[in-house]
Parts: C-alpha cells; sequence; structure tokens
C-alpha cells in the first residue's frame, strides 16, 4: 500500500467510518510521520530522595520522538500512574528492576495508543498498558514482564491505570487468592483510600462479603470509604482511638486483613487474628521511609503458629498468566456497577513529581494518576 493516499473508507449506513486496521495503519504511518521531526517531555532522575521525593528529584527535558524498530511499536503516552514502591526505584533499593542510574528517563507504566508498529501483538490504534516511562512518546515491544497488554476500549481509558489494570489486579488476586475470602469473613483493610485499597470492599463484596470495615486518615477520606469505595464501617486513624476502634469492629477478631501500610498496625492486628485467619501483604507504606533501625519489631507474630493462620506476601507481577481473566472479570464488575473506580487525576506530565508525592504525603484518594494525552486515531 502507498503511503501517499489514504485506503478507501467505506461509510456504513449510521454514516460513520469503519476504521479498519488498514486505515488505521495508514493514519498511524501519517501521524507518525507528522510528528517524528517534533520533540517530547521526558521526566528524569537528577538525585536519589532520602525523603518525600520533590521537584528537585527530577529534570524535565526534551527529547527526540522515538524511531520504529524492527519488531517494537511506537505509542503515545495518555495517562501514567505512580505508585509507592517508585521511591525505591529512585534509591535502587529493589531486586525485582535493574539500576535505575541518574539522568534516566524515570521507569513508570501508563496507558498509551499505539500509532506505529511492527509488532504482531501490538496493531495501531490499540490502546494498551506498558512501561512507557514518565514521557509522552515511548518505544516498546512484548519482552517487558508483565508485558504490554490491550485495555477494553468501551470504559473510560483511565481505568487503564486503576480498575482494570494493576490497581485492579493486585485488588482482586489478594482478596481471592492470597485472601481466600469467604462469605463469612471479618474483613479490614489498611490504606482503604489509596490505590489498591479503593477497590479492595467492592470485590470483596462481589466475590460473596458480606461487610468490610477500613482504615484511612481525615474525615473526607473516611466520608468517600463509605459513599463511594463500598465500605460499611471506617477507622479514622488520625483522630479515632484505633485499638478501641478494632475492639468495636471485630470483637471476635479478624477473619482477613488486607494490608497496605505494615509497621505497628500490622503488628496489632497479629494480636486480634480469629481462627485459620489469612493476612495478604500488599504493602508497607507506613515504613518506607523509615530507617531500618527504626523500623518495627514485631511482638505477636507467633499469634500465626497459636490461631493456625497464614500471613503471605505477593508481588502482582508473577500473577500474569490470569490478567486476561482478571482484566475480563474486573471490567464486567465495572460495567454492572458493582466495582465504582475513585481516581484522583492531575491534567499534564508537568505534574509527575507532585503525583508521586502525594502518595507519601497521604493526599490522594484513590487510584492518583496524570493525563499526558489525548488518543490520536480513532479507537478500534
Amino acid at each position: 500500500m502507498s503511503h501517499g493516499q489514504p485506503p478507501r473508507v467505506s461509510i456504513e449506513s449510521s454514516g460513520s467510518q469503519a476504521f479498519t486496521p488498514t486505515l488505521l495503519r495508514w493514519f498511524g504511518v501519517k501521524l507518525y510521520q507528522a510528528t517524528a521531526a517534533l520533540m517530547q517531555k521526558q521526566w528524569r532522575l537528577a538525585a536519589r530522595p532520602e525523603g518525600i521525593p520533590d521537584t528537585s528529584h527530577f529534570e524535565l527535558t526534551e527529547a527526540s520522538f522515538p524511531a520504529l524498530e524492527p519488531g517494537k511499536a511506537v505509542v503515545k503516552t495518555l495517562y501514567l500512574g505512580v505508585a509507592p514502591v517508585m521511591l525505591r526505584y529512585m534509591r535502587n533499593e529493589t531486586e525485582f528492576e535493574s539500576p535505575l542510574a541518574l539522568g534516566s528517563v524515570m521507569p513508570g507504566r501508563g496507558v498509551a495508543q499505539v500509532i506505529e508498529s511492527d509488532c504482531d501483538g501490538l496493531p495501531v490504534g490499540a490502546i494498551v498498558q506498558a512501561r512507557v516511562g514518565w514521557q509522552e512518546y515511548a518505544l516498546i515491544d512484548t519482552s517487558d514482564r508483565p508485558a504490554p497488554f490491550l485495555l477494553p476500549t468501551d470504559l473510560p481509558l483511565s481505568h487503564g491505570i486503576g480498575a482494570v489494570s494493576l490497581s485492579g489486579i493486585t485488588a482482586l488476586i489478594g482478596v481471592r487468592e492470597i485472601g481466600l475470602v469467604k462469605a463469612t469473613d471479618r474483613i479490614l483493610v489498611s490504606g482503604a483510600a489509596g490505590g489498591v485499597g479503593s477497590h479492595v470492599a467492592e470485590i470483596a463484596k462481589a466475590l460473596g462479603a458480606q461487610s468490610v470495615v477500613g482504615i484511612a486518615g481525615g474525615p473526607e477520606k473516611c466520608r468517600r470509604l463509605t459513599t463511594e469505595m463500598g465500605y460499611d464501617t471506617v477507622i479514622d486513624y488520625k483522630h479515632d482511638n484505633v485499638d478501641a476502634a478494632l475492639d468495636d469492629a471485630f470483637p471476635e477478631g479478624i477473619d482477613l486483613y488486607f494490608d497496605n501500610v505494615g509497621g505497628s498496625l500490622l503488628d496489632n492486628v497479629l494480636g486480634r487474628l480469629r481462627r485459620r485467619a489469612r493476612i495478604a501483604i500488599c504493602g508497607s507504606i507506613s515504613e518506607y521511609l523509615v530507617d531500618s533501625k527504626d523500623k518495627h519489631r514485631f511482638v505477636n507474630l507467633q499469634n500465626l503458629g497459636r490461631q493456625d493462620a497464614k500471613m503471605e506476601g505477593f508481588f502482582v507481577f508473577d500473577y500474569e498468566q490470569v490478567y486476561p481473566d482478571c482484566i475480563e472479570t474486573l471490567a464486567d464488575w465495572v460495567r454492572a456497577g458493582a466495582l465504582n473506580p475513585v481516581e484522583d487525576i492531575s491534567e499534564g506530565i508537568e505534574t509527575m513529581p507532585q503525583a508521586l508525592a502525594d502518595l507519601y504525603l497521604g493526599k490522594n484518594i484513590g487510584v492518583r494518576m496524570v493525563k499526558v494525552g489525548e488518543p490520536n486515531l480513532p479507537l478500534p
């Protein structure tokens, strides 16, 4: 096919254009040719933070658009997500990521549209969730783990950061595979207003749970837990007596604890476990900014043995083989109104450093993300 003239477009009875794969490829080629000489914005790591990261730890730079390479695809970033673990990337404290050199583009996953492709699994026009980094355009392929995956396009594209992507998948795996949720479970969730926690109550109920208690900080977060996120009872750790509140909410103990916080709260819960209780360890944000010598020393670990209970950590990247099933399940719940995503969105790639800092400052409610751009091509 010549790239000089557009392919013939059929017009349906409704008057809408039938955007065939051939036509989408043509649009992608013309779009790529039109933008290839332009520049894009990227955030690079400028310094390693000791505390909460701020703009001084990053540098906003301009770079050329990526050139298409064999077996790869060029994508336009639409949304970028942030996660508490990014601080550990910046400090080179993770074992599952390559060392991040100063001057490198900040890593991160996002929602993007394929605008040019030489990769069968990444067709032009498709909306994908992928490791794109903090930049407006990226060159990707299917070798990353987890590999880029296609997203449903009948739902808001922002859900590809949260509810029908890794945040929702993490909540689903934690509740279903790790927590083995049952209808009679007495359930507690920490970090309940965060990117993962904001999904847990509704997912647990979609799987049969009767009621869920959430812990968050501040009246506004706690109000929205009950009005928007499916929680039945809330504990405000900033204003309530947590011990007394846990006594009231769980007079007979806890069956399932979904932990996003770690530290002293986890130890408190360990002392309240019922027989055959389960703890799903998802995160420990309370200790990400704490020196190792100052981290909490647990005193209630032995209660796991006494109660024949289980505490298990999990890493969502290890469950890549079930992503398609999870996405289908989560998307169906969103369509049915059983899962109602709560999203905290700022506009423009310039807001990325503040978006990340908000996680450690406790300012986000729901999934924190940044809208970077709009799709250029018709959605499949």
